[in-house]
């Protein structure tokens, strides 16, 4: 594996980027947590702290380049496409060793497929021109790499890890987040939320 802060070269600033992000549930935050104690003490593999958590729908804008009205009408635009999209039951799997990650993939759903479209509509509409790509999958990411961590001692450790399993997925929340690579990990302010149907 290789520091995954070392390639992220979209990031103009380290602050302030907004995202809208499902959180796991405790029970969820749980199994995360026990998947994380595998990695415990690993170089350069600092894992993410628990309140951190998070699965991203999707990148949207740099909040310091949009004002106070502009928030105020992506917000307005998300509880118009957000009304219509459906709580959903999102399926994790183990942990997996990525380049610069180890991380639980959830099985794709119409519910999660929805939730993203219906994010990316709300963004478009309110900024318009482009925007980052939608995830490749849901995922929560236990850990970042900031170094050279070798993936052998690592899936060595991960072997027979169980499933995360089941998570309920009932709100979506509008966050500022803030990318640490001093830490190896993501931190966010929530600026808003929105029950699914």
């Amino acid at each position: 594996m290789e520091s995954f802060f070392d390639a992220t070269t979209t990031w103009d600033r380290l602050d302030g980027s907004l995202h809208v992000y499902v959180l796991p549930d405790e029970d969820a935050t749980d199994r995360l947590a026990d998947l994380q104690a595998r990695l415990d003490g690993v170089p350069d593999l600092p894992v993410m702290p628990r309140a951190w958590l998070h699965f991203t729908v999707n990148r949207l804008a740099q909040y310091d380049e949009i004002g106070n009205r502009e928030i105020t009408r992506l917000a307005d635009a998300l509880t118009v496409e957000l009304a219509g999209v459906p709580a959903f039951d999102l399926r994790v799997g183990p942990p997996q060793v990525h380049e610069r990650a180890v991380e639980c993939v959830g099985e794709s759903t119409p519910g999660w497929e929805a939730l993203v479209d219906g994010v990316r509509r709300a963004a478009l509409g309110t900024f318009g021109g482009t925007m980052p790509d939608r995830p490749y999958a849901p995922h929560v990411t236990l850990a970042y790499a900031t170094g050279d961590v070798p993936d052998r001692e690592i899936r060595a450790r991960l072997e027979g890890a169980p499933e995360v399993g089941t998570m309920r997925v009932e709100t979506a929340h509008l966050m500022s987040v803030t990318m640490r690579p001093e830490l190896g990990w993501f931190d966010f302010v929530e600026l808003a939320n929105w029950s699914l149907a």
